[in-house]
């Protein structure tokens, strides 16, 4: 009996000594986070505006695993392993209205992360919402100390979030049969080390990096420059979102707004479709499919079998292709009236149909 009323006992016990060591682990920490000193706006000289409810915004954020800070996307979201923890406003702490638009806040936030070992920095935003507009600072990282701690992050600038490395002109998807084919021009490149690539299958989704190795930027360039990338680890006729991200000599990095791409079906056959329209004046166009890559041939013949013009002549990649032909020889000669032959070879394939050319 007696055994019996130890062993309860040291199960009541462990029992207690396990939740009680289980809510523990789940509560949140404490963390404030403040600046003394205030925050200094895009033109270097005056400080950020605030008010209790509504002042310029404040965000407390994780660095990630990675221990760096992530610049935003143009929407303001953190990016990579960058999380937010908590958000405040300029102003906020301080009664008094003659203290509101000197940059200053103090936030008191509880979030799981507040323990001993996280590093987090804040982010302001001299705009109250965040919009294309706005323009952000980073504070320096803090490593917090225990789960009810505090830190002032003292005094930072505001920057410009356009003056970034590169200036974008384009950045496109375009879906071919087992692959994605990725092309970005910049007009300029200022302090760019150069650049990676991230996909996700949601717009909002977990971004996967598909580059192995960074894509070397021009570092200083006044001139436009061109890059291209093919992503083939793609599935057929489905949806994928890329961003382009660039990376500074100094190590700040720029996620640019994504691109949506539907990828196509491979095609199954080789086929020679009939031009269109037939007859024709001036001008046709041809189409085709490609089951394989493979170096194509798409000539223009006479009745005679003479050749008139080489319309392809070049390797092709899979998939499906429409070509024009203006009804021309391949001197620029427009050809009379009369029948001609198109041939398309490639690979084991090798198909010819006519066409009729009026005036």
């Amino acid at each position: 009996m007696k055994n019996s009323i130890l062993s309860s006992y040291f199960i009541l016990i462990f029992l207690m000594l396990s939740l009680t060591g289980q809510s523990v682990a789940q509560l949140p920490g404490i963390f404030e986070a403040y600046s003394s000193s205030g925050i200094i706006d895009v033109d270097g000289s005056t400080y950020l505006l605030g008010n209790p409810t509504g002042g310029d915004l404040i965000q407390v954020i994780w660095v990630g695993n990675n221990g760096m800070i992530d610049l935003p996307d143009t929407l303001g979201h953190t990016t990579m392993d960058d999380s937010l923890l908590g958000t405040a406003y300029v102003g906020y702490g301080f009664p008094s209205p003659d203290q509101y638009d000197r940059g200053v806040f103090v936030a008191t936030l509880t979030h799981e992360l507040f323990a001993s070992g996280t590093r987090v920095f804040v982010r302001a935003w001299n705009s109250p919402v965040v919009s294309s507009q706005s323009n952000y600072g980073d504070s320096q990282v803090y490593e917090i100390q225990s789960t009810h701690d505090s830190h002032d992050f003292g005094t930072w600038y505001i920057i410009d979030r356009h003056s970034v490395p590169v200036e974008l002109v384009s950045f496109s998807a375009t879906p071919q049969p087992g692959r994605v084919l990725l092309r970005w021009e910049t007009a300029s490149e200022t302090e760019n080390l150069g650049f990676h690539v991230y996909k996700s299958d949601k717009p909002n989704g977990l971004r996967a990096q598909i580059t192995q190795k960074l894509i070397n930027g021009a570092i200083n360039s006044v001139n436009g420059r061109k890059y291209t990338l093919e992503d083939r680890e793609v599935e057929e006729n489905k949806v994928y979102y890329y961003w382009l991200m660039d990376i500074s000599t100094d190590g700040k990095k720029y996620f640019h707004d994504p691109v949506r791409v539907q990828t196509v079906i491979k095609p199954t056959i080789y086929a020679l479709d009939q031009n269109y329209p037939n007859p024709f004046n001036p001008s046709t166009s041809i189409h085709y499919l490609l089951k394989d890559n493979g170096f194509v041939s798409l000539h223009i013949y006479n009745v005679r079998g003479q050749l008139i013009r080489k319309l392809v002549s070049s390797e092709q990649f899979a998939g499906e292709y429409t070509i024009e032909w203006d009804g021309r020889d391949s001197n620029g000669k427009v050809l009379p009236t009369g029948t001609y032959l198109y041939t398309l070879k490639v690979n084991d394939f090798h198909y010819t149909r006519k066409m009729m050319l009026t005036k």
